[in-house]
Order: structure tokens, then C-alpha cells, then sequence
């Protein structure tokens, strides 16, 4: 399955460990890094900071997903996208297991979106707290016939958050992926706007 992406150079990194050879995620980084501050001008200080985000995300990738390290102007404010492209299209308590998390303290904030090759979905964001620690997430579902593709910005910081939002949407509004036909699923953004309710731990699906 083939995957484009068109976005601002200056806005996303892809986490592409091992597309060229074995590497490990230091190596790699080390030279993701180099690439990237050669393209962007980036302050000299934040450079060992950038890297080392590079390499913690290196360590993460899998087959499953693809990584982005968002950076914000002067890379002050540095945040992860994961997508995924599920051969499936999700059930409802699926979409509501990937929109929604127990450690949410206040109901998502719903959003109608919509992209040139990802069609009309649906996005969330929410205000989490885990372990005595407040952070954002914003959550995306776009659905195909057969497939459903899921993206994840965050955990960042509560404030970061507008920062880094629309970083994401520019890599979601460039994506491409063959073979994915989106569904006419306005009705059921609307219904998942409309349930967007807290009961207990479960989203109201």
C-alpha cells in the first residue's frame, strides 16, 4: 500500500529509520537532524534537543504506523503525529475505542473536517490527565470503503496544543493513500459530533 504526503518542509520530520539501510535510532537521528537544520534555519541550542526527539521517535517506529515529529517556529515547540491506515472499516465501538480515553477529565471537543483526498471526517480533541499530569491529545478518523485511516497528535503540553494543530492538519491535508476511496460519511460525523458525551469512562457511541 503506498502512502503520500505533501506538506511544509519546515513543519513535520518523517520517521523514516531504516528506509535506507540498517541504522540505529542514534545514527539515524543524528542525520535527520543534520538534513533537517541544513533545510531550516533552527536555533543552534536546540539542536541536541531536536535530535534527541528524533531518536526517541526512531526507537518507536513500527511497520504499523507512520511517525512525524511536528516543529514548531524555531522547533521551540516539538510534538508527535502517528497515523495508521487500517484494512478494515472501523465498527462503531472501534471509532469510539480510538476517539476516546478513560484518563479524558473533560468531554472531547468535536470537529467536522474534511480533506481533498481523505474526504469529510471527524476529529476530537481532548484534555487529558494522567498520573497528576495535564496534556492534550487531538484524535482524527477518516473512512473509506474497506479502510478506515486514524491520526493522533500529542500527548503535548495543554498550551502547545494550538501550536502544534495546525502543523498536523498540513501533513493530514496532503495525505494520499492508493486505493482509498472515501465513504459519504457525513451522517455519521454528524452523529459522532451529537454523542460527544462523557458518561463514566464511555464515550456514548
Amino acid at each position: 500500500m503506498d502512502i503520500f504526503f505533501d506538506y511544509e518542509r519546515a513543519d513535520a520530520i518523517p520517521i523514516s529509520i531504516g528506509e535506507n539501510g540498517p541504522q540505529s535510532p542514534a545514527e539515524w537521528a543524528a542525520g535527520a537532524r543534520s538534513e533537517y537544520t541544513a533545510a531550516v534555519e533552527v536555533p543552534e541550542e536546540l539542536h541536541a534537543r531536536l535530535e534527541r526527539a528524533l531518536e526517541t521517535l526512531a526507537t518507536r517506529a513500527t511497520p504499523d504506523a507512520r511517525l512525524f515529529l511536528l516543529v514548531g517556529p524555531d522547533a521551540a515547540a516539538l510534538a508527535t503525529l502517528t497515523i495508521v491506515v487500517a484494512q478494515s472499516e472501523f465498527s462503531r465501538q472501534e471509532q469510539a475505542e480510538f476517539l476516546w480515553s478513560p484518563t479524558a477529565i473533560l468531554p472531547p471537543a468535536p470537529l467536522r473536517v474534511e480533506t481533498e483526498h481523505l474526504g469529510v471526517g471527524f476529529s476530537a480533541t481532548l484534555a487529558q490527565r494522567e498520573n497528576g499530569e495535564d496534556f492534550g491529545t487531538r484524535r482524527w478518523l477518516f473512512f473509506g470503503s474497506g479502510m478506515t485511516i486514524g491520526a493522533v497528535l500529542g500527548p503535548v503540553l495543554p498550551y502547545l496544543l494550538a501550536v502544534v494543530e495546525p502543523l498536523a492538519e498540513g501533513v493530514l491535508n496532503g495525505m494520499r493513500v492508493d486505493g482509498f476511496t472515501p465513504l459519504l460519511s457525513e451522517e455519521r460525523v454528524a452523529e459522532l459530533v451529537s454523542a460527544v458525551v462523557k458518561k463514566g469512562d464511555e464515550w456514548q457511541a
